[in-house]
């Protein structure tokens, strides 16, 4: 049976691990963003972006408010990702062909 200090501890170690882990990937987030021109702090591109944890570790990323035109931008760039990697896969090259090899749909 464990005490009340001890359960205490486990419960601060917890929280501590999931914001840590929630900073760290909020971290990598604003360096995304950073790559793609949008600064996270200011307030015409992205004002606030920020780790977080519940008591019980669960990390999140609070992603505050995003001006419009950012996020007719993150939008843009989502959507042109995702036609690059559908393109990409549904596409065979001759080196394809040669090796005998079907696409990642599992179609001939």
């Amino acid at each position: 049976m464990t005490s009340d200090i001890d359960a205490a501890a486990q419960q601060a170690a917890a929280f501590l691990a999931g914001k840590k882990k929630a900073d760290d990937t909020a971290f990598m987030l604003a360096q995304v963003l950073a790559m793609m021109g949008v600064k996270v702090g200011d307030r015409r591109s992205w004002p606030q972006l920020a780790g977080r944890a519940s008591l019980s570790g669960e990390p999140s990323v609070y992603l505050g408010t995003v001006p419009m035109a950012t996020a007719k931008t993150l939008i843009d760039a989502l959507i042109y990702a995702e036609t690059a990697k559908r393109f990409r896969w549904s596409v065979r090259t001759p080196a394809d062909e040669e090796a005998g090899t079907a696409r990642q749909d599992g179609s001939p």
